[in-house]
């Protein structure tokens, strides 16, 4: 089981160190988990009743078969680079696959197979909703420019990328733990939601948190709401010394500025509520960060739009933000 987890944590890592779209890297650890919506899936969540591949007809669509064994894609490998051409069949999964063609090719080549397999996932897309099966030869040149289009912006673009970069999640040190908090709002449904999660030194997720939240006038309330549940669920889960995260700049600022004279806002009794738990915690510090280094609470927070109450994790990582928690590790 052990063996099996590391190289599945190998192939984890070398997917995100991939030089293509992000989209396409998260289309690929989609296919590796076998989340993909092929007709297999789709039956199995009783959306459709025939499994049936509607290219070729004769095999049921799973991942691997959309992507690999089809004698539609099998006709874009055929144009594809050689060593994809020799490419051997008898595979469980997509992921199996990967892991055999990561042995045997090139990165670059490997990006390439990552491109074409998303080419031909939107292909047999396009077919399902209406349109014409394309020239094998198109599609595999098509990936080919895809890839090139894609390196060509990143070096016109990669001083914009480096600052980018930085605005990432960073682990608090190693005498505390970060808390990262956020709203969500559902107009449809005259809901809000929240969404929190507290992480050590190593970024391994300590206790988590998506809840149901009630109908909010704005942002402004929604953010502080989740703040004042964050610190609540800080609390009840025994951690006092914290560095406290949002990506609210009002929030942010008025609890800092709340600490040293009197806020007089429409939401001074919640403020309040903040401060209240904020003095009897320890080491306690809060900042704003941006969107992109708090989305793991974010994914949460949308997370909590289907839940009842509240959901509790601890010591373990949530499913619904294990996109988000992988991100913050590279």
């Amino acid at each position: 089981m052990s063996s099996q987890s590391g190289v599945q944590s190998s192939v984890w890592t070398k997917l995100w160190k991939l030089h293509i779209p992000n989209k396409i890297k998260v289309f690929g650890w989609r296919a590796f988990h076998n989340i993909l919506p092929t007709r297999e899936n789709l039956v199995q969540k009783h959306v459709i009743g025939d499994d049936t591949c509607g290219l070729c007809t004769r095999k049921k669509e799973t991942a691997l078969h959309a992507l690999w064994e089809c004698g539609v894609a099998q006709g874009v490998w055929a144009e594809s680079i050689r060593k994809l051409q020799k490419g051997s069949g008898g595979q469980s999964d997509v992921l199996q696959l990967a892991t055999e063609l990561l042995d045997k090719l090139k990165q670059e080549e490997f990006e390439l197979f990552l491109v074409q397999a998303w080419v031909l996932w939107n292909q047999r897309n396009s077919v399902t909703h209406g349109g014409s099966i394309q020239d094998p030869t198109r599609l595999a040149s098509r990936a080919g420019e895809l890839l090139e289009e894609f390196k060509d912006a990143q070096q016109l673009l990669a001083v914009q990328s480096t600052v980018m970069r930085s605005a990432t999640w960073t682990a608090p040190p190693g005498n505390c733990f970060k808390l990262n908090f956020d709203a969500a709002i559902f107009k449809d449904i005259n809901a809000s939601g929240f969404g929190v999660v507290i992480r050590n030194e190593l970024g391994e997720v300590m206790a988590a948190l998506a809840a149901k939240g009630p109908p909010v006038f704005d942002s402004e309330e929604a953010e502080v709401l989740a703040c004042r549940k964050a610190l609540e669920f800080a609390v009840d889960s025994g951690f006092t010394e914290l560095i406290l995260e949002g990506d609210s700049v009002t929030v942010t600022e008025t609890l800092e500025a709340s600490r040293t004279r009197c806020n007089m806002s429409r939401l001074d009794h919640l403020y309040g509520d903040v401060l209240c738990l904020w003095s009897g915690l320890h080491a306690v510090s809060v900042s704003c960060v941006s969107k992109s280094a708090n989305s793991v609470a974010h994914s949460l927070a949308r997370y909590a739009k289907g839940v009842e109450d509240e959901i509790v994790w601890l010591e373990e990582s949530p499913p619904p933000a294990l996109e988000a928690l992988y991100f913050d590790t590279l």
